[in-house]
């Protein structure tokens, strides 16, 4: 039974975000071009050339350094001479090599020519393997590395190693110090219409990413209602993680039962055991593969909340990838739209509930419905076009 207090704050709370979403469609923020493009998701087709452009003193904005400076002193960073700067994108700092932990190409670049900056973008993409051990060591005297995610989380075990956060590297986050910075921007771009609108439409895209309130005044008076009802608030918080977790294995255990049905007896479905974790989901094998090889469904953070993967796993250092491709390669299916990491030969994003309005869809029988029934399709896709041509591997071998 919900007490009262708890009962009113969620009545109140509604009520509040009922009000904040129509404001919003009444002033037109609805309209994003990037939302309506389909760019949203794209960290540096879209995130990392639009914060680069902006950072750039000789960007299109006419600016100069100005928004640069603004930046530097948003993250509290002095080492830089702002008249020699410059902005690079997806730099090359030298051939990857994970062994003496240098080179790979960072996602915005700013040096000095004598200092440096590092900035990882890691909206939903997954670490790579020492990752910032290698940044660290790049200009190793006169570098800052940060690394920027949509909350300000961590880097994974496996990026950072013995690093510490806030030591040899900083953490910084689109929630709050991206949308500062991109608020001393707008407010330095009030005579400049289109830079003004375009830099208000990307703050709204984040803060729908990050799932704040776009209204000020409805910000603060939500802000008022959890603190007049801070125990209510607290023990409605609390039961988040757990619902969500409850949601999380309803829908996984859901997806895995259908394909148990759909699929032959060579076939074997596991699911992982704590799904409240990242890189956890589906794991899908067959017995007539060689070994080290298997479709997998997983999410990058909790699976399904954010942004989810599926595709081929076979580990570089387990599993020779020259034979593996010639076998996947020569299928269309496998031709476009799919990623390569060490671990996933072929991986494709197939989920993108990163804000609350998505993953609420999860709470809704006919939209779950509709949601579990296209991931056991993409599923079952991957599993019918790779079958034969991975069991034809295991006969070579």
């Amino acid at each position: 039974m919900i007490f009262t207090n708890e009962k009113k704050l969620i009545r109140d709370a509604k009520r509040i975000i009922a009000h904040h979403n129509e404001v919003s469609r009444l002033k037109g923020e609805n309209f994003n071009v990037f939302s309506i493009l389909k760019m949203e998701h794209k960290e540096n087709g879209t995130h990392s050339a639009f914060l680069g452009e902006l950072l750039q003193p000789k960007g299109s904005h006419l600016k100069g350094n100005l928004f640069l400076k603004l930046f530097l002193e948003t993250v509290g960073d002095s080492t830089i001479d702002l008249d020699k700067a410059r902005v690079r994108l997806e730099k090359d700092i030298g051939k990857r090599d994970d062994v003496n932990l240098k080179g790979g190409r960072v996602d915005i670049y700013i040096t000095d020519q004598v200092n440096s900056i590092c900035i990882e973008n890691k909206i939903y993409a997954a670490d790579q393997n020492v990752q910032l051990q290698r940044y660290c060591n790049h200009n190793k005297e006169n570098n800052t590395v940060y690394y920027l995610t949509l909350g300000g989380s961590d880097a994974s075990e496996a990026s950072k190693g013995d690093l510490v956060a806030d030591k040899d590297y900083y953490l910084i986050s689109y929630k709050n110090d991206i949308i500062e910075w991109l608020e001393a921007c707008l407010k330095e771009s009030a005579e400049d219409p289109i830079l003004r609108e375009s830099i208000k439409q990307y703050i709204i895209l984040l803060k729908k990413l990050t799932n704040q309130l776009t209204d000020k005044a409805m910000e603060k008076e939500m802000h008022r209602l959890v603190k007049e009802n801070y125990n209510a608030a607290q023990t409605i918080s609390n039961l988040i993680s757990d619902v969500e977790l409850e949601m999380t294995k309803q829908f996984v255990d859901e997806v895995a039962e259908r394909l148990k049905k759909e699929l032959n007896d060579h076939w074997r479905i596991v699911v992982d055991d704590d799904l409240s974790q990242p890189w956890k989901g589906i794991t899908i094998t067959n017995d007539k593969w060689p070994e080290n090889i298997s479709i997998k469904l997983e999410g990058e953070s909790k699976i399904p909340w954010q942004k989810s993967i599926f595709g081929i796993i076979a580990t570089k250092d387990k599993v020779e990838r020259t034979p593996l491709k010639a076998a996947l390669g020569q299928h269309e299916y496998f031709q476009s739209d799919f990623r390569e990491s060490n671990i996933w030969p072929y991986y494709r994003y197939i989920l993108y509930f990163d804000n609350v309005s998505d993953r609420s869809k999860l709470f809704n029988a006919s939209e779950r419905e509709d949601i579990i029934e296209r991931v056991k399709a993409k599923l079952l896709e991957i599993c019918e076009v790779s079958e034969d041509s991975l069991a034809s591997m295991k006969g070579k071998s």
